[in-house]
């Protein structure tokens, strides 16, 4: 499992918005935005496993050249 810091979750969300200035197949305000919200939806996580859990999909996600969408 991926080790759930502020620092690692703040380097993911970075990383993912700077992936996204690259999109050219997709509208990048939709995508800027659904990462937005799923960021804020996960804010109040209070379960460590959860956290971890999110924090790996969205490495997956991040390693997977953005699902696809690049």
């Amino acid at each position: 499992m991926a080790l759930w810091t502020r620092e690692a979750v703040l380097a993911l969300y970075r990383a993912l918005l700077r992936q996204g200035r690259g999109l050219r197949y997709t509208d990048r305000q939709f995508y800027f935005n659904s990462i937005r919200q799923e960021f804020r939806k996960n804010q109040n996580l209070e379960n460590l496993e959860e956290k971890e859990r999110q924090l790996e999909k969205g490495q997956a996600f991040l390693q997977s050249k953005l699902g696809g969408l690049v």
